[in-house]
């Protein structure tokens, strides 16, 4: 029997279907870079949303009245953004101040290294700072940097009545969810505990981080301790390499300041901090394996500073987290999930399907 021509053409819908699906995800990243400004503000007021949704919780189970926990949420963090943005300014502005400080000794330090080195006769010339570091040209790559961030740092006021809209929004969220289907409700419901539990835990562990960082090198004397732990409590929302981009800055400071004694210190209690804090207590606290694989860590870095900038390369991976949350939610895309995550998974998979087998 002849087939229809119905059915002629339904064998061309797949592929069909593949290549609208691409032109669309690739016009919907070439809009989103378009609009990276207003992107961007819009990540930041849903990243601010994410980590206050813990506190909030706690209030509610408290028996605070949700307005009333709004309220005090949402006040606190305006006011320790403040805090904050005030006390750092400071210190970038002190610290570009000391530029000039830093350089000519940062200069001392290098000419008498290679001096020793020539002398031992380790290198075979004397190699002059400038033939490998140009002052200019950082600066001139730090720019769009700074930009970026000021572009950011100019809407604060949009970014704050977003966060306020989105924290009064939250539990009509649930509401509207469960009217839509109760099965899509609860998923969602469990979508945002997890993403709760993640982001409560990350910033307490963050914050002991940068606390403890920062005391350390209050205590050997590094200058601008403040900056640098808040740099850390930043950057270690990035997996993998934040806690190694955090503790760069910190350790040439001390190494320029006081020299290789202390730069060795500093390099050991931010390792030994890391390590703690993050590969012992953060895991147990976390439960449930969320682990992203470095190289994902990575490519989104990558992408997602190309599309939204520098703001981008911050919130690329607890974006990747969301996602992955949300795969393994779902048994339709559990498999996603686990491409996403560092292996460990697979290991306890394979581990559960011994033990089943050892059973049977």
């Amino acid at each position: 029997m002849n087939e229809s021509k119905y059915e002629h053409y339904l064998k061309f819908i797949p592929g069909v279907r593949f290549w609208i699906i691409v032109t669309g995800v690739i016009v919907a990243f070439a809009a989103l870079k378009t609009a990276s400004h207003i992107v961007n503000i819009f990540l930041v007021a849903a990243f601010l949303t994410a980590i206050s949704m813990a506190p909030l919780n706690w209030l509610k189970k408290k028996g605070v009245n949700k307005t009333v926990a709004n309220i005090i949420v949402i006040l606190t963090v305006v006011v320790l953004v403040g805090l904050i943005g005030l006390v750092i300014g400071s210190s970038l502005s002190d610290f570009s101040d000391k530029m000039p400080f830093y350089h000519k000794k940062f200069e001392e330090l290098w000419n008498s290294t290679i001096n020793m080195l020539y002398q031992n006769g380790m290198i075979s010339h004397k190699i002059s700072l400038k033939d490998v570091f140009n002052s200019g040209k950082i600066v001139s790559l730090m720019a769009p940097v700074a930009s970026e961030f000021g572009n950011v740092l100019s809407g604060v006021l949009i970014i704050f009545i977003f966060f306020i809209f989105m924290m009064f929004e939250s539990d009509m969220f649930s509401r509207k969810m469960m009217f839509i289907s109760k099965e899509s409700s609860n998923k969602a419901e469990a979508v945002m505990h997890q993403v709760r539990n993640y982001f409560g835990i990350k910033t307490l562990m963050n914050l002991a981080t940068g606390v403890s960082l920062g005391l350390m090198l209050y205590l050997l004397k590094v200058d601008f301790p403040v900056l640098w732990g808040f740099l850390a409590f930043l950057l270690n929302y990035i997996p993998s390499i934040g806690s190694f981009l955090a503790a760069v800055p910190a350790v040439i400071t001390a190494f320029i300041l006081h020299g290789p004694v202390i730069g060795v210190i500093t390099i050991i209690g931010y390792f030994v901090i890391n390590t703690l804090i993050g590969n012992v207590i953060e895991p147990q606290l976390m439960g449930k394996n969320l682990g992203i694989s470095p190289f994902v860590v990575f490519f989104s870095m990558i992408f997602f500073s190309y599309i939204l900038g520098p703001v981008g390369m911050l919130i690329a991976t607890p974006l990747a987290i969301i996602i992955k949350i949300i795969f393994d939610s779902r048994e339709v895309t559990r498999g996603l999930g686990i491409m996403l995550g560092d292996g460990r998974e697979l290991e306890e998979a394979e581990e559960d399907a011994q033990s089943k087998k050892n059973v049977l």
